[in-house]
């Protein structure tokens, strides 16, 4: 008898879903460049099904990726005459499949991804080619209407202020077939910490939005002052539903929008506190008028699980005002009140 076992052969349609499920997953830059160079050397199977699920959901971690993506844009690629196994196949892909965009901004790496000598957060930049990659790919996506299935934009800024997204005019030409914008702020390592906290504190309101983004539904929101929200709102007249992390001080927000029907708090961890409630001042907010009033307004509570006094006290206080609330776990989909 042959001691030589016999391989095991996955279906593709099994090797796809694997594949979609690393991707999706969160990952730090250079996880995900590493996991994308090595899905791409596995067999020319493998690179086919990694293809569909990177030009589904693409992920810019670093500046030189914006570049290499625009080349896969259709009128860039015949241009450019021949090309490679990955171009040729990813090009005939990414228009017809391409769902979401995810930009990677970070202010302590280079644009090549390596790691700057001291921690710092950057303020704005004019030139910086991370947060310039932005601008370039969505006016280039928005002016050739390219990507006809994009719906999602996400953009992941850590160890960067607030003020670049607006006084830079990243969004100022923006895919109209795009429905919902994820903006996320994060600070990594203590020694930036502080200044972190000083720079939230220090911002202040745009007077008036330099531009604005009518098509945009919905807008998700993390790491962020009560009042980047309120400039966003400007920005986006149109929303239906807004998503805050953390959030705190809603009456900065009074009134929303006349569209605005849904308003969904996410609280991360295992329980949510009556102090961290208390900060909301949701009483402030619907003595200021939160909802329009030809608005049937909903609070969606994304959290670990409520103190109970507390708890019946806010959904109380949000019926004297018509207003429903809700509560879902966070690790879970559906929703009790």
């Amino acid at each position: 008898m042959s001691s030589q076992s016999t391989p095991i052969l996955l279906p593709p349609e099994l090797i796809e879903q694997i594949i979609s499920e690393l991707w999706v997953a969160p990952q730090i830059p250079q996880e995900r460049i590493l996991l994308f160079k090595t899905l791409c050397r596995v067999s020319r199977m493998w690179l086919g099904l990694f293809l569909r699920v990177a030009m589904r959901d693409v992920h810019i971690p670093y500046p030189l990726f914006a570049r290499d993506f625009l080349r896969l844009l259709p009128e860039r690629a015949i241009v450019q005459g021949d090309a490679d196994l990955f171009t040729a196949e990813a090009t005939a892909l990414v228009n017809r499949l391409c769902r979401s965009l995810s930009f990677h901004v970070n202010g302590g790496v280079s644009s090549t991804g390596a790691p700057m000598k001291e921690p710092a957060i950057k303020l704005y930049s004019q030139t910086d080619a991370a947060p310039t990659a932005i601008s370039t790919v969505l006016y280039m996506v928005s002016t050739f209407e390219y990507l006809p299935n994009l719906r999602h934009v996400s953009i992941n800024y850590t160890d960067w202020g607030y003020d670049d997204l607006f006084d830079q005019l990243r969004l100022a030409i923006f895919p109209s077939q795009v429905t919902h914008l994820s903006l996320q702020y994060a600070f990594s390592g203590r020694a930036v910490l502080p200044l972190a906290v000083y720079l939230k504190a220090l911002y202040t309101r745009h007077q008036q939005p330099r531009f604005t983004i009518p098509t945009l539904r919905h807008l998700t929101m993390s790491g962020v002052p009560t009042e980047f929200v309120g400039d966003m709102l400007q920005v986006c007249p149109e929303l239906e539903t807004v998503e805050i992390e953390n959030p705190a001080r809603l009456y900065v927000l009074a009134p929303l929008p006349e569209s605005v029907r849904t308003l969904v708090l996410r609280v991360p961890g295992l329980t949510l506190s009556r102090e961290q409630m208390h900060w909301w001042m949701l009483a402030a907010a619907m003595d200021g008028k939160l909802f329009h009033r030809e608005t049937k307004g909903r609070i969606v509570v994304r959290a670990g699980t409520p103190d109970p006094v507390a708890w019946t006290e806010t959904k109380r206080h949000c019926k004297r005002y018509g207003v429903e609330l809700a509560y879902e776990r966070e690790e879970s989909d559906s929703p009790c009140s």
